[in-house]
């Protein structure tokens, strides 16, 4: 097999140290070849049991160096050794020396081939053999990665591979890390990357954005990205759960009061969007706003005048508006439950956010993210064996993003060994045992009636919502319903 690295022989001196502990022990010999893996010493090891040595040697013209190095095999002509340690400086500098030492070497130094026609690939082995070319070294490098590492992975444990591939997501590639902004905003899905490019042509105007798409699913996040993003970064982000706060409340909290203007208000107070004055306020949950609240929001809206209650004037605020929704506001405006005016001032610009059964191969980037994440937190070296990873994949994930979030800390903390199986996840699918099932009809009579129940649950026995989840129409989910008696 055709070496990967030139060799080439040399005559160069190096001093060799076998007891790198005692720094005891240095030999002064040579190289008789030299790569840059490492090279064949004139030497003879004082016990079978030093493997690892360091060496020191003078390079002409590029100076003096020390590595250390790994005996790989011996015999009586010396040992083979090597490199560990050599950093991009010493390994650019080490391939100029060995290149002005195969210059007059008609024999290809990858796989012996005599070389007589001056060829400039190898018809053996294949490697390119422009040495001189710039930027040689490099290019042999990144066309040769592949097999370096195939050489490599031979002693690779299905943990060790598990762990590469977490690195090189995450800290190598940062898949999905496409905003700079926050580190669990992550996705590679067509449908996630078309997220990122609306929230990039968006986020440098004023115009109010509206959010939308399932619970867990990064509303928050998305707005803040946009802000992160936008001429106001360096003003203030304000955040606001309209479902969160009783409706007798959120009127003072979003918009300040005076001091004695109901009981209760002993001093005056600065609200919400005063308080993002130059900034973005972030309405989160605005489906659930009364009309009433809903009719003072458009009102600010229009003037951009914050009106503190118990005031008598008003003050003039430059707010940007980002609101969120799970609700289906189309649906709520039929009903009468939203208004219409308001909706089309929020409506400018959507951005709807796709559920993690939709992201395809996101559901694994965002576990392996969040285990790395909360593995580093907890000072634990934890991979998903490959039972959890086909849990992962095949799971619907109802909770979105911030389910994969909960069952991957939980699995971190709760498992014992370092490779988390699906029962860790709390992911262990239950299987249908053929022999109870008589026909075809009853697995799929099953089937269909446990996806009616999880679709009800997850919706909370929304018919519009669970009808839009299973693909049906609402008069088809309420048969199924009656089907089945749920």
């Amino acid at each position: 097999m055709a070496r990967l690295d030139v060799r080439c022989k040399v005559d160069l001196p190096v001093s060799v140290m076998f007891d790198c502990d005692r720094k005891s022990g240095i030999t002064e010999t040579k190289f008789t070849s030299l790569s840059l893996g490492g090279g064949f010493i004139e030497a003879v090891p004082p016990s079978a049991e030093n493997k690892i040595i360091g060496l020191k040697y003078d390079l002409p013209k590029y100076g003096e160096f020390e590595v250390m190095g790994e005996i790989k095999r011996s015999d009586e002509k010396g040992i083979a050794t090597q490199f560990h340690n050599l950093n991009r400086d010493a390994k650019l500098k080490l391939w100029d020396y060995i290149r002005e030492n195969i210059s007059d070497d008609l024999s290809c130094p990858y796989c012996g081939k005599m070389n007589t026609q001056k060829l400039r690939k190898c018809d053996r082995c294949g490697w390119s053999l422009t040495f001189y070319s710039q930027g040689y070294i490099v290019e042999h490098e990144k066309e040769s990665f592949i097999n370096r590492l195939a050489m490599k992975s031979e002693s690779f444990s299905i943990e060790d591979i598990y762990k590469i591939l977490n690195f090189v997501d995450v800290e190598v590639l940062k898949i999905g890390k496409r905003l700079d902004i926050n580190e669990e905003f992550v996705g590679s899905s067509q449908k996630m990357l078309n997220v990122f490019s609306m929230i990039r042509k968006i986020a440098p105007t004023d115009i109010p954005v509206l959010i939308t798409g399932e619970s867990g699913t990064g509303k928050e996040l998305t707005a803040m990205a946009i802000h992160e993003r936008s001429p106001r970064r360096n003003k203030p982000f304000v955040t606001i759960n309209c479902a969160a706060i009783p409706e007798n409340l959120l009127e003072a909290e979003l918009f300040g009061h005076e001091k004695g203007s109901f009981t209760g208000a002993h001093k005056q107070k600065i609200g919400k969007f005063e308080y993002a004055d130059g900034g973005t306020i972030f309405l989160d949950e605005i489906g659930e706003l009364s009309t009433n609240m809903q009719a003072k929001i458009l009102r600010f809206l229009e003037d951009k005048v914050v009106e503190k209650l118990g005031s008598n004037g008003g003050r003039k605020v430059d707010v940007r508006l980002i609101a969120a929704t799970n609700n289906d506001l189309n649906s709520a405006i039929a009903k009468g439950m939203f208004r219409k005016d308001l909706f089309y001032r929020l409506d400018v610009f959507k951005i709807n956010l796709p559920p993690v059964r939709e992201r395809g191969e996101d559901k694994l980037i965002l576990a392996r993210y969040f285990l790395n994440k909360f593995s580093k937190e907890m000072n634990l070296k934890k991979t998903f064996s490959p039972e959890a990873i086909d849990a992962i994949n095949n799971y619907d994930w109802p909770g979105n993003v911030r389910e994969i979030i909960n069952k991957v800390r939980r699995a971190v903390v709760m498992s014992r060994e370092s490779s988390i199986m699906p029962a860790d996840l709390d992911l262990e699918l239950t299987t249908m045992k053929m022999e109870e099932v008589t026909s075809l009809k009853e697995v799929r009579n099953s089937i269909e009636k446990q996806k009616l129940i999880e679709a009800m649950k997850h919706c909370n026995n929304n018919i519009s919502k669970v009808a839009r989840v299973l693909g049906i129409s609402r008069p088809s989910v309420y048969s199924l319903r009656r089907k089945y008696n749920i």
